[in-house]
C-alpha cells in the first residue's frame, strides 16, 4: 500500500488524520520542545521534591537534635546533682554513664547510657587556670575546685551518617573555704556503762552543741563499755552511721546504729564472742558506696570476716567474705572513689596481712576476691601495722602500707591498680629505706590531694618510740619511697600500741600537711609538712591547751575538712579526757576563736589510754 502525502509541512502530531486519499500531520509540539519540556519538568520537579525531602529531613534531624539536646541536658543536670551531693564525687573520667542509685539519686554508672537510638557519655576533666585566674587549655595550674563536665549524645541519622551534640559546663566547689559542720561521737561510761554521747559542730557559729545520748545499744545491760567507735556520713541523705565495739568484762560485742538527721535508731548487733583479750584493736570498719548503700566488714572472732549492708531503710542479713587464715585483728574498708568497689584489708592473729576486693556487684560472697597474702610474719598481732588509702587524683590507684617481717624496720608499700571492671592487680612490694633502729609500730598513710603522692608515718617499738615519715609517689603500680627532709618528725612519743600521732593534708590546697603528736608530755605538738619542698618542720609548735590541763597525750586523730583548708584534730590524755582543736588553713595557725574551733574539752570518762573510743565526721549531705 502506498500513501501520498500532499501539502507536506514538516510537522509532527500525536496522530495522523486522513483527508481524502492523503494524510496530513496535525499541528503540535516539536521533538525539541517535548524534550525541553520534559527536561524542565524533571529539573523543576526534582528541585521541588528535593526541597520537600530536605524539609522532611531537616524536620526529622531537628526533632532528633532536640531529643539529643534533652538527653545531653539531663546528663549535665545529673552531674550537677552528683556534685551537690559532694564535690568529691566529680572524679575525672574519659567516659561514664549515669543512673539512679538505691536511694533514688543520681550517680555515675557504667561506661555510657544507651537511650533507644541515642548513646550518652559524660566526661569529667581537670581545669587549668593562669596566674590571673582565667581558664586555659594548657600551661596553667590545676584548679582543684573546678571540673569541666561534657555531656555528649550521638546517634545514627542513617546507616551511613551519624550525628552528635555536646554540652559543656564548669562545676565548682563553691563551698570551698567556707567550712561546714560535723558530728563527734565518744564513749562516756568508762569501763562500767555503755553510755555513748554525741555532739554536733555548728557550721554557722563554729560552736559545739550540747552533748546528747545516742541510742542505747542494749537497754537490758548497762555494763557493755565502749572500747572503739567509728562514725560515717552519707552524701546522698541526711544520715550518719555509728559502729561501736563493747566489752562487759567477759564478752565483746560489735553494734551498728543509724542517725536519721534527728535521732538515733535501727540498732543492729553485728557479732559477739567470749574473750577478754585484744580489747584495744579495731576489728571492724565501714564505708558508703556510690549507690548510697553502706557496707560494714567486721570480725565475729572466726577466721572468716563477715559483712552487712544498710540501704537507707533496713539492714541486710550477715554474709561471709572469703575464708581467711586466722581471726582478724585490725580491719579497714575503703570504697574506691565514685564507685561501689571496696578494698578491704586486715591483719590477723597469725600476724598475716591480707586483702580482699569487692567488685561492686550484688552483696554475695563470690563478689569478693581474696588476694594473695602480702605478709605472713608481722612484728606482732596487737599493733595497727596496716593501712590503705585511695589516691584522690588517680582514683584507680591505692597504696597499701604494712610490715612484712618479725623484726621489720622498713615500711613495705604495694600499689593496687583497679581495672574499672570490678577487679585489679597489685604491683611489686617495695621496702622503704631503713630509718628506724627498732621494729615498726603503729602506722598510717594519707593521700595528698591532686597529686600522685602519699605521706606514710609510723612510730617504732623502742622503749622511747620515734615517729618517722616517708614520701610515696607512684607510676602505674610501681611505688617510689623517699625520705623527706627532717623525716624523723619526733624523737620521742608515747609508748602505747596506739597511734599517738596523725597526719592530715589541707584538702583545699593540698599543701601543707600537718601532724599533731604526743612527745610523751601533756602538751600536744604540731609540725607542718611542706609538700612542694618535701620538708617537715624542724621545730615543733606547742598547742596551747589553757584553760585546760591535760594529762600525757595518748591518742591523736586528724580529720581534714574537704571543703576548706581547715583540719580538725582530736586527742585524748592519760586521764581519759577528750579534747579538740582546729587548724586554720587560711592563716596557717591554730584557731583561738570561735570557741568550737579553739581548744575544747568533751568527754571525761573514756575507756582506756590505747582505745580510740571517739570519732568525728564532717557533714556530707
Amino acid at each position: 500500500m502506498k500513501f501520498q502525502i500532499s501539502n507536506f509541512k514538516y510537522q509532527i502530531s500525536n496522530k495522523i488524520a486522513p483527508i481524502g486519499n492523503s494524510c496530513q500531520w496535525q499541528a503540535g509540539f516539536s521533538i525539541i520542545e517535548v524534550l525541553l519540556a520534559a527536561a524542565l519538568f524533571a529539573i523543576f520537579s526534582t528541585g521541588i521534591i528535593g526541597v520537600v525531602l530536605q524539609g522532611f529531613d531537616a524536620n526529622r534531624l531537628g526533632s532528633e537534635q532536640t531529643i539529643a539536646n534533652q538527653f545531653a541536658s539531663e546528663g549535665i543536670e545529673a552531674a550537677r546533682s552528683i556534685k551537690n551531693q559532694t564535690y568529691a564525687n566529680l572524679i575525672n573520667s574519659a567516659g561514664s554513664g549515669i543512673g539512679r542509685n538505691g536511694s533514688g539519686v543520681w550517680a555515675f554508672a557504667g561506661a555510657n547510657n544507651v537511650l533507644s537510638k541515642y548513646t550518652r557519655v559524660l566526661t569529667v576533666a581537670d581545669v587549668q587556670r593562669d596566674l590571673s585566674g582565667n581558664i586555659v587549655s594548657s600551661g596553667g595550674i590545676i584548679d582543684p575546685n573546678t571540673k569541666k563536665v561534657t555531656s555528649t549524645v550521638s546517634w545514627n541519622v542513617s546507616p551511613t551518617r551519624n550525628n552528635s551534640v555536646d554540652l559543656t559546663t564548669y562545676l565548682t566547689n563553691w563551698r570551698a573555704g567556707i567550712g561546714r559542720g560535723g558530728m563527734l561521737v565518744y564513749g562516756d561510761g568508762g569501763t562500767t556503762t555503755d553510755a555513748i554521747k554525741y555532739r554536733t559542730l555548728d557550721s554557722s557559729t563554729g560552736t559545739w552543741n550540747t552533748a546528747l545520748a545516742t541510742a542505747d545499744i542494749d537497754s537490758a545491760t548497762v555494763n557493755k563499755a565502749l572500747r572503739s567507735a567509728k562514725v560515717y556520713a552519707s552524701s546522698s541523705r541526711n544520715e550518719k552511721i555509728l559502729l561501736s565495739r563493747h566489752y562487759n568484762g567477759s564478752s565483746q560485742y560489735i553494734y551498728a546504729q543509724v542517725f536519721n538527721g534527728t535521732s538515733w535508731g535501727n540498732v543492729q548487733l553485728l557479732s559477739n564472742w567470749v574473750a577478754g583479750t585484744r580489747l584495744d584493736v579495731q576489728n571492724f570498719d565501714g564505708t558508703y558506696l556510690a549507690n548510697g548503700d553502706f557496707i560494714i566488714v567486721y570480725s565475729d572472732n572466726s577466721t572468716t570476716p563477715k559483712f552487712r549492708t544498710w540501704n537507707g531503710t533496713s539492714w541486710s542479713g550477715q554474709v561471709s567474705l572469703q575464708t581467711g587464715l586466722s581471726t582478724p585483728v585490725y580491719i579497714f574498708a575503703r570504697a574506691r572513689p565514685g564507685t561501689n568497689e571496696v578494698m578491704m584489708g586486715m591483719t590477723d592473729q597469725g600476724k598475716r596481712t591480707l586483702t580482699e576486693y569487692f567488685n561492686g556487684g550484688s552483696y554475695v560472697q563470690t563478689n569478693w576476691t581474696l588476694h594473695p597474702t602480702h605478709a605472713s610474719n608481722a612484728p606482732n598481732s596487737t599493733t595497727r601495722l596496716i593501712d590503705f588509702a585511695w589516691s584522690p587524683s588517680v582514683t584507680t590507684t591505692g597504696a597499701l602500707v604494712y610490715a612484712d617481717a618479725a623484726a621489720d624496720k622498713n615500711l613495705t608499700v604495694r600499689i593496687f591498680v583497679a581495672n574499672g571492671s570490678g577487679s585489679g592487680s597489685w604491683g611489686t612490694a617495695v621496702n622503704s629505706p631503713t630509718v628506724l633502729v627498732n621494729k615498726l609500730g603503729a602506722l598510717s598513710v594519707q593521700p595528698k590531694p591532686n597529686v600522685n603522692e602519699f605521706q606514710s608515718c609510723d612510730k617504732d617499738a623502742a622503749a622511747i618510740p620515734t615517729i618517722v615519715c616517708r614520701k610515696i609517689t607512684f607510676s602505674g603500680n610501681a611505688p617510689t619511697i623517699t625520705a623527706p627532709t627532717n623525716s624523723i618528725v619526733a624523737a620521742a612519743t608515747d609508748i602505747g600500741i596506739q597511734r599517738s600521732f596523725d597526719v592530715g593534708f589541707e584538702a583545699y590546697s593540698g599543701d601543707p600537711a600537718i601532724m599533731i603528736y604526743s612527745d610523751n608530755t601533756n602538751v600536744p605538738n604540731l609540725k607542718k609538712y611542706t609538700a612542694s619542698t618535701s620538708t617537715w618542720d624542724l621545730t615543733a609548735t606547742p598547742i596551747l591547751t589553757g584553760p585546760f590541763v591535760p594529762g600525757v597525750i595518748k591518742t591523736v586523730r586528724l580529720i581534714p575538712d574537704t571543703t576548706s583548708d581547715d583540719v580538725l584534730s582530736f586527742f585524748t590524755d592519760a586521764n581519759l579526757d577528750l579534747y579538740s582543736v582546729e587548724w586554720d588553713g587560711a592563716s596557717s595557725t591554730i584557731y583561738t576563736t570561735p570557741t568550737g574551733k579553739a581548744i575544747s574539752q568533751h568527754g571525761l570518762n573514756g575507756s582506756a589510754t590505747a582505745d580510740f573510743w571517739y570519732d568525728f565526721v564532717w557533714d556530707n549531705f
